[in-house]
């Protein structure tokens, strides 16, 4: 007998016809084949599917129908514009190809970036430490490093998404960091090396501080997106409800029971451990190794809700050696990790310790899954909530919480032309070549004028707003 409640979505199973009768006739969820349930809380509420449940199966759907063409298209637009890019832009391509020196981007290595890399590559970090004033835990960090503390952990989510041979510049050469490690692993129900989590701390003997930054959503991977816009959840005893897809990246071995789901020791194939298993093991190791360090989790938009489920699986093992070490979570961009009950479990067991997210305007993916009473997913931990790059603010809840409230999207096209016009005329003016805008970035800005509020998911505008916005939060706003 399962020891959990659940309900999980299962698209490859649901035909086009499946879904046009779920939309307009409604029949129960648990009379759908391709619908999987056991719910014993508030289980009528399951009786009339909304429509947002069949836009989900449409769009996971959609994404498995293009996951081999996307991926191929992803490799096809990357390279051109990693050729120019590794041979100092157009003129520097020009100029090598005349002295016969061009530079060949080669997949796995530091002259091949994502296109979310692309989109942003600067990697040096700010001199300065304007928007968190007081991080005690951290204090040696900006004394050693002079950096922002903030724009560290948001620069270390956008660099997640990039190969390891680039991780490790970035950490060594650019940040002069030491680098721990860079980990693809496996996840047994997508049956890919698709988790990706990098590990560092601020100097090699005696550190003060461990990141541990979990890669977000692939550009180019459709299976991403379908964690992403999947609603499923798996009920985890006392923690509450917990997103499925995130729970299977992290390395859950069984979707129907969370106490088989997550054995304490892992004993599949040696060459197939999940990232839980391997980002522990490296801990237990670093914290003996770092007796004085912390431990801070971060991300970026699914990465961003990895970091937050994580401490709550050591919890679950009682890795209280981990656990004390642990300073807390920072991270941008973040999608609803599970409801208000996983909500309440983390912020008692972050007690004390800094539990923190930064959401930049209108992010869509900020908004998924709903917040409302049939999905039930909720945000925990203060928010610094970006109106703009300029000015930020501290709250528990963004405005517009489920993204189609349309009251709100006057107000969201109208900041997407704002964003998109002054990316790419003003702000390199007013604050440097450093603000330039990408081709890439330009690209992926345009898609708002379809869909308000995909830019704003950008780790761009994310680390634009710490960069350059006016917040100062003292100690007690962010615990």
């Amino acid at each position: 007998m399962s020891s959990s409640d659940y309900l999980i979505v299962r698209p490859e199973k649901a035909g086009w016809l499946d879904l046009l009768h779920l939309l307009i006739f409604r029949p129960r969820l648990s009379e759908c084949e391709f619908i999987d349930m056991s719910v014993s809380h508030d289980a009528k509420l399951y009786d009339q599917p909304p429509f947002v449940m069949v836009l989900s199966l449409v769009l996971q759907k959609f994404f498995l129908l293009i996951e081999k063409p996307l991926r191929i298209f992803g490799h096809v637009v990357e390279f051109p514009f990693n050729l120019v890019f590794v041979n100092g832009g157009l003129f520097g391509l020009l100029l090598k190809i005349i002295t016969f020196s061009v530079v060949i981007p080669k997949e796995g290595t530091e002259t091949w970036w994502t296109f979310l890399g692309l989109m942003d590559p600067r990697l040096d970090l700010t001199k300065s430490s304007s928007l968190i004033t007081y991080l005690p835990q951290f204090g040696a960090i900006k004394t050693v490093f002079g950096v922002d503390l903030l724009e560290l952990l948001l620069m270390a989510s956008k660099v997640a998404y990039e190969n390891a041979a680039v991780v490790e510049y970035a950490v060594t050469k650019r940040w002069k960091m030491n680098f721990v490690g860079f980990y693809e692993c496996w996840n047994k129900f997508t049956k890919t090396y698709g988790s990706q989590a990098y590990i560092f701390t601020d100097t090699a003997k005696d550190a003060s501080m461990i990141v541990v930054s979990f890669q977000g959503t692939a550009f180019w991977d459709a299976k991403d997106y379908v964690t992403d816009v999947d609603f499923s959840f798996l009920s985890m005893g006392k923690m509450g409800r917990v997103h499925i897809g995130l729970l299977k990246a992290l390395g859950l071995q069984d979707e129907k029971d969370y106490v088989k789901g997550w054995p304490k020791d892992y004993t599949g194939d040696a060459d197939k451990i999940p990232v839980y298993y391997v980002v522990r093991e490296q801990l237990r190791t670093l914290i003996q190794a770092h007796p004085n360090a912390k431990i801070i989790f971060t991300g970026h938009s699914m990465g961003a809700a990895l970091s937050s489920i994580y401490p709550a699986l050591l919890s679950l093992h009682e890795e209280t050696d981990i656990l004390d070490k642990t300073a807390g979570i920072l991270n941008n961009g973040r999608l609803r990790p599970g409801d208000e009950t996983f909500g309440n479990y983390m912020v008692d067991l972050l007690k004390g310790k800094y539990c923190l997210r930064v959401t930049y305007r209108y992010d869509i993916i900020v908004r998924i899954p709903f917040d409302n009473p049939f999905f039930q997913f909720k945000h925990f931990g203060k928010c610094i909530y970006y109106r703009s790059w300029y000015h930020g603010e501290v709250v528990m809840q963004e405005p517009n919480r489920n993204y189609f409230d349309l009251r709100y999207f006057p107000n969201m096209y109208y900041t997407q032309f704002k964003d998109f016009f002054t990316s790419l005329l003003i702000l390199p003016i007013k604050e440097g070549k450093e603000y330039r805008e990408t081709v890439p970035s330009l690209i992926y800005r345009a898609i708002g004028f379809a869909i308000p509020g995909v830019p704003c998911h950008s780790p761009r505008d994310y680390l634009n707003a710490i960069k350059l916005g006016k917040v100062t939060i003292s100690d007690e706003e962010i615990v």
